[in-house]
């Protein structure tokens, strides 16, 4: 039975490798776009990289690849050879969407870049990712999620608590959240050409947006505000939206609400009865001019150590003040609120691990997403895709032989 599925008849030609425009083409895949995903005849560099993570990484089980690239289709197509671009040229002519992260400068080489294809094909839709932005001095430099979103931003430096050891990033976090704003940028350019019949280019970079992401960071350091950073132990932003370790050993997240009111109820709770009478504590603003904040902090602190987390969460909870356990990887796959809301795939591989495969955190009342699906091998889908484009079975079989496709 067919699914209903918000991008059917999309198609999207995939020329991207590793995260950040993958994560792109794996979105639009689960809700219904053809994804082709081209490779070249050595496959996509994503492909090996689980083996770091201590992951399998043979045909048929390798999770970490999966995880960015399920229910594409790919072909494996040798764009040095006339053959293997005579086909992308025909993959080109019936496409909506044209998705890569290759370097411009090598794009233009190839006759790829935007400028080369715009009047060939008026209405595809150019999408281009890169590290850094497609102007300036390091328009063409590799651009990685640790260099270009995590170091350039400011965010491994000025994260953390002064003299730390600069954080370990997740493995993609920086390529997963700017490859959401880049597709919102395609649906934009797509809806567009909805109304005027025309594609445009759309261009993102993990420069970008780490700056996006750590926004309020890089407003709040600037001339003439001059916030410091890193931030001390006990000098927060707002000592009620700060986490706090518990007797045993766990840590709790509060949030308040509203503190020129919910002050006396932290009076009562911290044992703290200076929140409701010292008029230096009546609000925020106040606390911090008077220099008392940070005492503030380190008080609140002392009292959760008197009790252990679920004691506080139960308190918290009790007074509708927003709270949360501090969680480990480990135990996020257990999460009965993820699995409720369709953030988790159940994925068994041949190897009979069963997976909890994060999904992306997209749902329509009146769409489906289609269900993850196990990638096999570099081009396993080429045959069929190249018969689709109207190859014969001899001309792909002569393909073959002259290493234009695998």
């Amino acid at each position: 039975m067919a699914q209903n599925l918000p991008l059917s008849g999309l198609r999207v030609v995939e020329l991207a490798t590793i995260v950040a425009a993958p994560t792109v083409g794996r979105m639009m895949a689960a809700y219904g776009a053809e994804v082709i995903k081209v490779e070249t005849l050595a496959g996509d560099g994503l492909r090996p990289f689980g083996k770091g993570h201590c992951l399998p990484t043979e045909d048929g089980n390798s999770p970490l690849f999966d995880l960015y690239n399920s229910g594409k289709k790919f072909i494996s197509l040798n764009l040095k050879t006339e053959q293997g671009k005579e086909a992308f040229d025909r993959l080109l002519a019936g496409s909506d969407v044209f998705l890569t992260n290759v370097r411009w400068q090598g794009l233009k080489r190839m006759g790829l870049d935007y400028d080369s294809l715009k009047e060939k094909y008026p209405r595809l839709v150019y999408g281009h990712f890169s590290g850094f932005g497609l102007k300036g001095a390091d328009a063409d430099r590799p651009g990685y999620d640790m260099t270009a979103f995590w170091m350039r931003s400011g965010a491994l430096q000025d994260w953390l608590l002064p003299d730390s050891f600069p954080m370990r990033p997740t493995f993609g976090f920086g390529d997963v959240a700017t490859a959401s704003a880049f597709l919102s940028g395609i649906m934009m350019a797509l809806y567009a050409r909805g109304n005027t019949g025309r594609g445009t280019m759309v261009s993102s970079s993990l420069l970008g947006g780490g700056i996006w992401c750590n926004s309020a960071y890089v407003l709040n350091a600037q001339e003439p505000y001059n916030r410091p950073y890193p931030m001390e132990r006990y000098d927060p932003w707002n000592p009620f939206g700060e986490w706090y370790q518990c007797s045993d050993g766990n840590w709790v997240a509060v949030f308040e609400k509203r503190y020129a009111t919910d002050r006396f109820t932290y009076a009562k709770l911290f044992d703290f009865p200076e929140l409701a009478e010292d008029p230096d504590l009546e609000d925020l603003t106040k606390m911090r001019q008077s220099g008392k904040l940070p005492m503030v902090t380190k008080r609140v602190s002392e009292a959760f150590l008197k009790k252990p987390s679920q004691e506080w969460l139960k308190i918290l909870a009790e007074h509708d003040i927003p709270s949360e356990l501090l969680r480990h990887f480990k135990d996020v796959c257990k999460d009965e609120q993820a699995w409720e809301n369709g953030y988790f795939d159940r994925v068994e591989y041949p190897d009979g691990a069963k997976v909890a495969m994060p999904a992306p955190p997209i749902s329509f009342p009146e769409y489906e997403r289609k269900p993850f699906k196990i990638n096999r091998s570099i081009g396993e889908d080429t045959a069929e895709i190249l018969t689709a484009l109207g190859y014969t079975a001899v001309e792909i079989e002569e393909m073959r032989r002259d290493k234009a496709v695998i």
